[in-house]
């Protein structure tokens, strides 16, 4: 009698899944709209983003801990609360939470991460409320380290990489797969004062590029905000000459980023210009300051989707389009705007598919046609979204394998 062993593998299926990051912004000041126009959290799409970020909190320049910059209203009126719960109707969504901004400016930053202690404070109180409140992690807005004209210092260099790098490791000791995401100027003149590229993308789990705001009204010339690459015009002024989306993600890519760890911004509103000369409105032409505020964002130069996009269809408004920055531009005799749309958009994301990046983020939901204005809701974050949902291929590979020992007599 012989005694055969026969082992029958039974293999279990899983599906690996590619999918590039579509990042959406929610900004908190946009609920004081007036009336049908205020943005609340209930108003997030969240189907169509990968992950939202809560904009912004803050660093405390006394204790140098996470800070509530609105405590009446973040606390007060439970939005972190209701935030969070964004999870439940969503269950695929991840949350964020910025920390910093323009408006918050690099001081602070700059005091807390000087110091171990600080930093560590600082990390601590960021481990306390991504516990609290379920988050999935944190976005460090720090504008910009080393710049001494938004409050930074020499150090800031250094100190930056070790807060990032002390908080990644922090956070894997959680075992809570949090991420540490720092956000980042496309600019390759601050690059030298700020940042140590290469190891900021080891130790950040993404670096989110500000894609947007590379030119404006304070330039004093007409251009569209968010070019894909230099112009003849940009090779005439030398301090633009690399400021564009092109080259500044080639230089976070020629430093050692992995290109998966990199996400392109992409904004959802143009910057507006007042016209020296009616008769010359070209990418170029001589600008005397910022067009008029709008209703809802109540900022000179600034106008979110929202707020033009009816103006797009006016008889009083001419469209063109910059072949070369990929981007669309309008005027009237007066008023001169760049901004973006689905043509423009569509560049970037098949830039993003030819390089292989991590995906996009877009700022912000409340710049949007969320109420529809000009035709569905959310036409331009809906667009991005379409990217999105393609890179959810699913590949089927071999998971894992059981052994089944099964003996038989052979006679």
């Amino acid at each position: 009698m012989i005694l055969i062993i026969v082992r029958i593998f039974s293999y279990r299926f899983h599906p690996i899944v590619c999918e590039a990051r579509l990042v959406c912004h929610y900004t908190t000041w946009s609920r004081f709209r007036p009336d049908e126009a205020a943005f609340q959290i209930d108003d997030i799409p969240g189907k169509l983003c990968s992950h939202v970020v809560y904009n912004f909190l803050g660093v405390n320049e006394t204790s140098h801990q996470l800070e509530l910059l609105q405590p009446e209203y973040d606390i007060g009126e439970r939005a972190l609360e209701r935030f969070a719960a964004l999870k439940e109707k969503y269950p695929q969504l991840k949350l964020l939470v910025a920390v910093g901004g323009w408006g918050h400016g690099g001081a602070k930053f700059s005091e807390m991460a000087k110091f171990r202690e600080r930093r560590n404070q600082f990390i601590g109180s960021v481990v306390k409320f991504l516990h609290h409140y379920r988050f999935d992690g944190i976005e460090l807005v720090w504008l910009y380290p080393g710049n001494f004209d938004r409050g930074g210092a020499v150090e800031d260099k250094d100190t930056f990489l070790y807060l990032v790098t002390e908080m990644a490791k922090v956070f894997r000791e959680e075992k809570k797969h949090w991420e540490v995401i720092v956000q980042v100027p496309l600019d390759v003149s601050r690059m030298a004062a700020g940042y140590h590229q290469d190891a900021l993308c080891q130790e950040a789990d993404h670096v989110h590029m500000i894609g947007y705001d590379m030119r404006g009204w304070w330039n004093n010339f007409a251009d569209v905000h968010s070019p894909m690459t230099a112009r003849p015009h940009d090779l005439m002024v030398q301090s633009f000459e690399k400021v564009n989306v092109g080259d500044g993600v080639d230089d976070w890519l020629e430093h050692g980023c992995a290109p998966e760890k990199l996400v392109l911004g992409v904004a959802l509103f143009g910057r507006t210009y007042l016209l020296d000369d009616p008769f010359d409105n070209t990418v170029g032409a001589v600008t005397i300051g910022a067009g008029d505020p709008g209703p809802y964002t109540n900022e000179p130069g600034y106008l979110g989707y929202c707020e033009f996009c009816q103006n797009l269809t006016s008889s009083e408004w001419t469209q063109k389009w910059d072949d070369v920055g990929m981007c669309p531009y309008a005027y009237t005799e007066t008023t001169w705007i760049g901004y973006e749309d689905q043509r423009s958009l569509e560049a970037k994301i098949n830039y993003v598919k030819r390089k292989k990046l991590g995906g996009l983020y877009a700022f912000s939901l409340d710049l949007d046609d969320y109420r529809g204005e000009c035709g569905d809701p959310f036409p331009l974050t809906r667009f991005l979204s379409r990217y999105h949902d393609e890179t959810k291929v699913k590949e089927w590979h071999i998971f894992s394998s059981t052994t089944e020992n099964n003996q038989s007599n052979a006679k």
